[in-house]
């Protein structure tokens, strides 16, 4: 691994810049591996382009694309084949600092999981064999980039370049009137443009400072795995993703869409100020207790007297270093070495036990599910099947598109009207949400709705019903139910609070994984 990242080391000073520096090792986890990575990172250095890496032997070949992926076919796009990069690049999104290799800013363009596609003689090439012979194809399941693309080397020995072409495959995704980096320029992780940090509002990242990433999120599960021993458990809360970074006295709180919490929960800010490190990220969950199980609910109405606790499962950066690349179980480590368990800060515990009948254990104590985590797993931003969330009840994060007039005794407002977003970015009615509300709250929710209303419906399959308000889709609710109906829409469902640490225009249906 040292003699793969040689030159890419050698062209960087990590005291100045925040790029992964890598290991001297691949991590070995536990288990068996998980899909291979892609990213594509939009790069403002001297000249814009898009940065091509996939995962490959536990580093990252990468192309220097400057018109960046096209979906015509038709098109060749120049690239230049550069120094591998290590694994935790993917991560990357920042400013390397001016007069640095490189300097500009940085974001997380596109990213997913990748299918070698590479054949020769009706035989499956390898990944590191095909790029050696110049030629390779690969099937992309990313935020942005879908279906087949190849890549084949047109430069000669002595040439001063590596020049390779990119090219679409001709299938189902190839689309000659889609211009993708004119149509979606926003970072996938974070939702913020490459202008945004070239603004100067962002503060240069250096390696000994801290910073908020965009954290890790499970997918929804069915079953659990079916190779229980190379994952961790632990519960499943129901409260409000957090990030804390620290740079000496500095502690800032954020949520998961990078919003402020500093201000809204202080004594959780003032507890990590007081920890030994100085500098760290952390990531967890903001919960408020009603006896042993969390109530989201408590932890959103105003006036509760019930005390926030943050709880810890991940660290991403400590006293200089990204931890990102650690096996999680390294990791889980070094938060129990930096955190001792208080009232406001508590380190996650471990379940330990078959997941099956830890699922039912925690249904059973009314806890909300638990998560499985493979134990070897660096973590990376965005969605992974590394993590897993198994549910007891279902719930989860819907728009409100509008809201019905009340009947009988109910003052302020009868239903909302919720839905999702489709992969064509429509928002589709999911059914009238008319339980789980006090009269406080739906005085309230009154007061937000009145003031989003438009004329028209929302939602693409627009419901027909009488006195209906209709709103812009800014709102977004935290729903529980039992189940989907098969034309679409929520059986039984019911208010569990507004989130708002979640853009509206990120939700959309949870679709459960089966195990593996």
């Amino acid at each position: 691994m040292a003699e793969r990242l040689k030159t890419y080391r050698a062209k960087r000073d990590f005291t100045k810049t925040a790029e992964p520096e890598g290991p001297e090792q691949p991590a070995r986890g536990a288990g068996p591996p998980a899909e291979p990575t892609f990213v594509v990172q939009k790069h403002a250095a001297r000249a814009l382009h898009y940065d091509f890496r996939v995962e490959v032997d536990g580093a990252m070949p990468s192309w220097a694309v400057p018109k960046g992926p096209a979906y015509d076919p038709k098109v060749k796009r120049f690239a230049v084949h550069v120094e591998d990069h290590p694994l935790d690049y993917q991560n990357f999104e920042g400013t390397i600092p001016a007069g640095e290799y490189g300097g500009g800013a940085v974001i997380v363009w596109d990213r997913g999981t990748y299918r070698n596609i590479t054949e020769r003689s009706g035989r499956t090439v390898p990944m590191a064999k095909a790029i050696a012979g110049g030629h390779f194809s690969v099937w992309l399941e990313g935020t942005k980039l879908h279906g087949g693309w190849s890549f084949t080397r047109t430069s000669k020995a002595g040439d001063r370049q590596d020049a390779w072409i990119m090219v679409k495959r001709k299938d189902e995704f190839a689309d000659a009137d889609l211009d993708i980096t004119e149509s979606a320029p926003r970072s996938a992780t974070t939702d913020r443009r490459l202008e945004e940090l070239q603004s100067g509002d962002n503060p240069t990242w250096t390696r000994a400072r801290a910073t908020w990433v965009a954290p890790m999120l499970a997918e929804l599960s069915k079953l659990a795995p079916s190779d229980p021993g190379a994952w961790v458990y632990e519960r499943k809360f129901d409260g409000l993703r957090a990030v804390a970074v620290r740079n000496g006295d500095e502690v800032e709180l954020w949520s998961r869409g990078h919003q402020p919490y500093h201000g809204r929960f202080e004594r959780i800010v003032e507890s990590l100020r007081e920890l030994a490190a100085d500098n760290f990220t952390l990531d967890g969950e903001i919960v408020a207790f009603d006896a042993d199980r969390t109530s989201f609910s408590l932890l959103q109405q105003p006036g509760s007297t019930a005390e926030p606790v943050y709880e810890l499962f991940d660290i991403l950066h400590l006293l200089g270093s990204d931890t990102r690349a650690l096996p999680l179980c390294d990791r889980q480590q070094l938060i129990a070495e930096l955190v001792e368990p208080t009232e406001v800060l508590r380190p996650v515990d471990t379940l330990t036990g078959d997941p099956s009948e830890l699922l039912e254990r925690a249904c059973h104590d009314g806890w909300e599910g638990i998560i499985a985590k493979r134990a070897g797993s660096s973590y990376r931003s965005g969605r992974s099947p590394d993590w897993r969330k198994l549910k007891c009840d279902a719930s989860q994060e819907l728009v409100i598109g509008g809201w019905t007039e009340p009947q009988g005794a109910r003052q302020h407002l009868g239903a909302l009207l919720v839905g999702y977003y489709d992969s064509d970015a429509r928002l589709l009615y999911a059914g009238k949400v008319g339980s789980g509300f006090s009269d406080r709250t739906l005085r309230e929710l009154a007061t937000e709705l009145v003031g989003r209303s438009r004329t028209e419906s929302p939602f693409a399959d627009s419901p027909s019903m009488k006195r209906v308000h209709w709103v812009e889709p800014e709102l977004v609710a935290n729903v529980g139910f039992t189940e989907w109906t098969a034309d679409g829409k929520l059986r039984h469902p019911k208010f569990q609070g507004l989130r708002g640490d979640k853009r509206a225009s990120d939700v959309v249906r949870e679709q459960e994984q089966p195990g593996s």
